[in-house]
């Protein structure tokens, strides 16, 4: 259980880079939470259409569930079918090992370059059932 039930999930990072939106994964992602964050996720891209390059800092995730990695896999699916990079920074000691348990180690964090085709999709983040 994270220290700071009352803190919010996903935290908005600067970035130095262009056309790159930074957010920091923040305590538990799981399933109390992971229909929050992805919200909070959708909506950040939403608000950013020239994003090219996610990058989702997890070195402050504290516990990972199946519920929470399966909201992992679905920011992975609306980046692709995007055209958008992501990239799962500093994922720590318990996210490697959801991620190598489950063989999605490799899935999740080879780097994709953008896609040129970006901004072809209707960019609808929503939370599929």
């Amino acid at each position: 259980m994270t220290a700071f039930p009352d803190a919010e999930p996903v935290v908005l990072q600067p970035s130095t880079a262009p056309q790159t939106l930074c957010l920091a994964l923040v305590g538990d992602l799981g399933y109390e939470n992971s229909e929050e964050v992805l919200e909070l996720v959708g909506e950040a891209l939403r608000s950013r259409e020239d994003v090219r390059t996610l990058r989702l800092d997890c070195r402050r995730l504290d516990m990972v569930d199946s519920t929470g990695l399966s909201a992992l896999l679905q920011i992975h699916r609306w980046t692709q079918r995007d055209g958008v990079g992501l990239y799962l920074d500093h994922p720590g000691p318990v996210l490697e090992r959801v991620l190598r348990i489950t063989g999605t180690y490799e899935h999740l964090t080879a780097p994709r370059p953008p896609s040129p085709h970006h901004g072809t999709a209707t960019q609808a983040y929503e939370i599929e059932g």
